[in-house]
């Protein structure tokens, strides 16, 4: 009997410009937030820019620090994580 995988979900935010992005890292950053820069994911948007990348586990406390900065973004969405840990590995 195999279990099922259990599906990681990620959080992004979204900007409509990277300055504003920029912006809001540093902020999360000098809150201690734990976000990363990624690439916008194409399924969650088609115009290509940048995005912060937010773990299920930090998000509450994320998008809290974002409701409160009064910094410009254009929406949080969540996905099945889009990391694929094999990439790359050859042996």
């Amino acid at each position: 009997m195999s279990e099922a995988k259990e599906e990681r979900i990620d959080w992004y935010i979204l900007f409509f410009n990277h300055t504003d992005g920029m912006q809001m890292y540093r902020y999360l950053k000098d809150l201690a937030l734990p976000v990363r820069i990624s690439p916008a994911p194409r399924a969650a948007t088609v115009c290509c820019g940048m995005s912060l990348l937010v773990t299920e586990e930090h998000i509450a406390a994320v998008r809290q620090a974002v409701e409160d900065s009064g910094i410009a973004y254009d929406r949080i969405v969540d996905l099945p994580r889009q990391i694929n840990p094999h990439r790359d590995v050859y042996c």
